[in-house]
């Protein structure tokens, strides 16, 4: 019998809107850059948690400071690490690839789980993080039938979707050490650790020469702004605000691998749009849902 309680349901729907706003970040990955594109949607979401904090006049922040120090941790380690290797990923080698290699962060949180929090997941558990694992290294094999990329950009984009697992993974754990006071709302989780990640991203930005903060900020010249601000709405706005929900209702590990399942949701929407989708994704993509099932029947 599957066990799915509200951190279930909502790391679900995180993976839902996750994964669409993935196929249209992909657009933009290459007008900005991965530093640019970054700090670009956290401005807008940041803007989007201000409004929608004091419609609901949430005063529930942290209260005591190892929480705001392990909720900054997690977003300079998850979003602005984690999140510039992922958008370096999809500029490398597609959304569908990326997200897929991304399914390797449930085991990553799964150590993590136990060296941060002492926190250990059951033999069922372990197995069904396991068996995910195995799907993801079946779908990154390359193929033949793959869309051209040059392999020297195959090796980068798959190093840059590694350490977007698992800086994710690590971002994951520590918000979950940040939300240990019940009291601390998955919102104000979810602005700290985004304003944190893309302050730092932001300091970045502003000291490479070959990045502008002015063009992350502003957008200038950037066509179909629209789309972008819709990516930003559901991926990050709504997807980061599901994703700390999950973590305070669940653990961290199940919440990453249950999140897992969003390459899926990507190779149905490239199958729709009638992109390449080898045998390789197919098969361990569902062998990462079968392992998801184990991991909630656990």
């Amino acid at each position: 019998m599957l066990n799915i309680g509200l951190g279930e349901i909502a790391a679900l729907s995180a993976a839902l809107v996750w994964a669409c706003s993935t196929i249209i970040y992909k657009r933009f990955s290459h007008t900005l850059s991965p530093f640019e594109l970054n700090v670009s949607k956290g401005v807008m979401a940041c803007a989007m948690m201000c409004v929608v904090l004091v419609l609901l006049q949430d005063s529930a922040l942290p209260s005591h400071a190892n929480a705001w120090l392990w909720l900054i941790a997690s977003g300079i380690v998850g979003i602005a690490i984690g999140d510039s290797a992922y958008f370096a990923a999809l500029r490398n080698i597609g959304p569908a690839r990326t997200l897929v290699i991304e399914s390797l962060a449930p085991a990553i949180a799964g150590i993590l789980n136990i060296i941060i929090l002492g926190t250990y997941l059951n033999t069922v558990a372990w197995f069904g993080i396991a068996i995910t694992t195995v799907g993801v290294i079946l779908a990154i094999k390359p193929n033949r039938a793959l869309p051209k990329v040059d392999k020297q950009q195959y090796k980068f984009g798959v190093a840059f979707a590694i350490i977007a697992a698992s800086c994710q993974a690590a971002g994951m754990v520590m918000s979950k050490a940040g939300m240990g006071d019940e009291a601390t709302s998955s919102l104000w989780a979810a602005m700290i650790r985004l304003l944190s990640g893309t302050f730092a991203v932001a300091i970045l930005v502003a000291f490479l020469k070959e990045h502008s903060l002015s063009k992350a900020i502003r957008l200038k010249g950037i066509s179909n702004k629209k789309w972008l601000f819709i990516a930003v709405f559901f991926g990050t706005f709504i997807g980061l605000w599901l994703q700390l929900g999950a973590v305070k209702n669940t653990d961290p590990a199940i919440a990453q691998t249950i999140l897992a399942t969003a390459p899926l949701m990507v190779m149905a929407l490239a199958f729709i749009k009638k992109e390449a989708i080898t045998r390789n994704m197919i098969i361990g993509g569902l062998l990462a849902l079968f392992g998801v099932g184990v991991l909630l029947s656990a």
